[in-house]
């Protein structure tokens, strides 16, 4: 899962992943769920903040199915 994905209409590119784990919401109330990988998935403060943020990146820890590829 490469490339440029979206997150609540942000847009950001994985730059890594790392291997399956417990989805943590589902196993806190005690439902059947799959491992999942999460994506290191790397944003510009500008995508997060337009009008609010020094220039940087975020990296932030997502569970692929909280992603979708952006169009």
């Amino acid at each position: 899962m490469d490339g440029i994905h979206d997150l609540g209409g942000k847009q950001g590119i994985v730059v890594g992943v790392s291997p399956g784990y417990p989805i943590p919401d589902a196993h806190a109330h005690g439902v059947a769920a799959q491992d999942e990988p999460t994506f290191d998935v790397r944003f510009s403060s500008a995508e997060l903040w337009p009008d609010a943020a020094d220039e940087a990146f975020v990296h932030v820890g997502v569970f692929q199915s909280y992603l979708e590829r952006a169009a």
